[in-house]
């Protein structure tokens, strides 16, 4: 089972940069697979744009090995054209040397509307990195045919994943082909609930209804509070990939964030 650290960029809150970037470079020397940069959620839950993308390319340069993940939120529908996205994905996964992963961010549940699919901008983003020239027609866009570049060096493209919290996050995960990171912050109960869910709707998916291919895992997020070896063994026998762990406390700071990292790491550190 991978280990992974979360961190939320762009609260109100003066963040350092170099107390961060220490952080991550601890996580890579002790061994643990990725830090997913998250924008922080504003008051009502949403979630504040851009920030994350400023911190990962700086990341990108000063680290070699941990993968690099990057929250995207507005994306679900698309409330602007996804080819800056696109643009700057491509950049930051140039400058790791083909370590970036997204994970997109539903501001709610996830449905058509009027002006479209809700998957639009994941499936122009593929799209626009797949194709050598890309054009889209649609009630929200116009794209005449462009080469939009640069190109990521994964191919086709980096690895998609979809955020939730529900079932039905977790079923739209599984049957467009994209991995699942599970935010809600539930009980086993719930977690198990979702991990069935994804997994019968990738199961079954309609090769048609892909968004991405070749993409299949679930990854949760684990309580902070909750840092035991018994749970961390639990979380990895009920089938889950990856876990994540928020290191980025409000209160205890960088000590604390630096004593996760190592809790994470070794399974024999056991903190109080």
């Amino acid at each position: 089972m991978k280990r992974s650290i979360l961190v939320q960029t762009g609260g109100g809150e003066e963040s350092a940069f170099e107390d961060l970037l220490e952080e991550v470079q601890l996580a890579e020397e002790l061994g643990l697979d990725s830090v997913w940069c998250f924008p922080a959620a504003g008051a009502a839950g949403d979630f504040r744009d851009s920030a994350p993308v400023i911190w990962l390319s700086a990341l990108a340069a000063r680290t070699e090995r941990i993968r690099l993940g990057w929250g995207l939120p507005s994306m679900l529908a698309p409330k602007s054209p996804p080819m800056r996205v696109a643009e700057q994905a491509a950049v930051i996964d140039l400058a790791s040397k083909g370590r970036l992963d997204l994970a997109f961010l539903p501001d709610g549940e996830l449905e058509d509307d009027e002006e479209g699919p809700w998957d639009e901008g994941m499936r122009m983003l593929v799209d626009m990195w797949d194709q050598p020239t890309f054009s889209w027609t649609s009630r929200r866009f116009s794209v005449m045919p462009v080469d939009v570049l640069p190109k990521p060096v994964q191919r086709p493209h980096p690895p998609l994943w979809l955020a939730g919290w529900s079932t039905a996050h977790a079923t739209r995960a599984g049957s467009g082909g994209m991995a699942f990171l599970d935010i809600s912050g539930g009980t086993d109960e719930t977690l198990l609930l979702n991990r069935d869910a994804y997994t019968e709707a990738r199961a079954g998916a309609d090769p048609d209804d892909l968004v991405s291919i070749g993409v299949v895992g679930i990854a949760v997020e684990i309580d902070p509070s909750a840092r035991d070896i018994e749970k961390l063994e639990r979380w990895e026998d009920l089938g889950f990939d990856e876990i994540l762990l928020q290191t980025r406390p409000r209160d205890g700071g960088h000590d604390e964030a630096k004593e996760r990292i190592r809790f994470l790491a070794n399974e024999d550190a056991r903190l109080h």
